[in-house]
C-alpha cells in the first residue's frame, strides 16, 4: 500500500501491479495517514478494460485499467468532499489556471503546447487530460493527478481558475464570452456524472458557483500563434 496526495486529499491505493505505483509516483507521500482506502478489485479492472476496448477497439494495459479505477473511486468521493474531475488541458500563467476544454480529438492537447511555445516559461503545464476541480475558500482550484495523457504531460501542483475555454475547430480564430447557461451544458459532458441523485445535486451547485465566479468563452480555432493571442487577450485584456 502506498499514500498519495492528490487534491489536498491523502489517498491510500493497494494495487494489484507494481507499474500502478510507478504510474502514480509522482504523487507519492511519506505520510501514512489518509482519508480514502483503495484496492482495485478483478471485477473493477476486467470493466476498465472492457470500456477501454469499447473506445479503443484494443485490449488495454492491465496496471493502466487499474489505474483508471482507481481514478474513477476518486472521482465519486471528490463530490462530497466539493471537487470534481474535468476532462481537459489545463496550465497556469500568471500564477492563475486557464482550462482548455472540449471533446476528445478536438485540439485541447495541441492548443496547450502552442500556448507553451508562445508564452515560453511563463506556461507550466498542470494536466493534459484528467486534472481534479477542489472549491477552496471561496475559490475554485484545479489540482494536477497522475493521469495526465497519453504524453505524460503534468505537474503536481494547482492554481486558482482563471478562465474556461471551450474549443472547437474552424477555419479562422474567433472568440466570445460564454452565458453560464451554455457553458453548463458543455461542461458536464467533460465531467464523470454520478448515479446518485444527491451527488448529482452537489455537483449541480458546485457548477453553478464555479460558472458565476469564473468566466467562460468559446474559441473556434485553428493550429496557429494566432489562435493563442486571440483568446489571451479576450481573457486578459476584458
Amino acid at each position: 500500500m502506498h499514500v498519495y496526495r492528490i487534491a489536498d486529499m491523502n489517498i491510500a491505493v493497494k494495487a494489484r501491479y507494481e507499474k500502478t505505483y510507478e504510474y502514480m509516483s509522482d504523487f507519492l507521500t511519506d505520510s501514512t495517514d489518509y482519508e480514502l482506502y483503495i484496492e482495485p478489485t478483478d471485477e473493477m479492472i476486467r470493466r476498465e478494460n472492457d470500456l477501454g476496448e469499447e473506445i479503443h477497439g484494443v485490449p488495454q494495459t492491465p496496471y493502466i485499467c487499474e489505474a483508471v479505477a482507481v481514478l474513477r473511486v476518486i472521482c465519486d468521493y471528490i463530490i462530497d468532499k466539493g471537487g470534481f474531475f474535468l476532462h481537459c488541458s489545463c496550465l497556469r500563467y500568471k500564477g492563475e489556471a486557464v482550462i482548455f476544454t472540449a471533446p476528445s480529438g478536438t485540439g485541447k492537447s495541441t492548443h496547450a503546447a502552442l500556448w507553451r511555445r508562445h508564452f515560453g516559461d511563463e506556461v507550466e503545464m498542470i494536466n493534459d487530460d484528467k486534472p481534479l476541480v477542489r472549491e477552496k475558500d471561496g475559490r475554485f482550484v484545479i489540482y494536477g493527478t497522475p493521469w495526465n495523457g497519453k504524453h505524460g504531460i503534468g505537474s503536481n501542483i494547482s492554481a486558482p481558475i482563471k478562465a474556461i475555454v471551450f474549443l472547437s475547430q474552424a477555419p479562422e480564430n474567433t472568440a466570445k464570452p460564454l452565458d453560464p447557461f451554455g457553458a453548463l451544458s458543455l461542461l458536464l459532458q467533460q465531467t464523470v456524472l454520478p448515479t446518485n441523485k444527491e451527488q448529482m445535486s452537489t455537483l449541480l451547485d458546485m457548477l453553478g458557483r464555479l460558472l458565476e465566479s469564473v468566466p467562460t468563452y468559446s474559441l473556434g480555432c485553428t493550429i496557429s500563434d494566432e489562435a493563442v493571442t486571440t483568446i489571451h487577450d479576450m481573457i486578459y485584456k476584458q
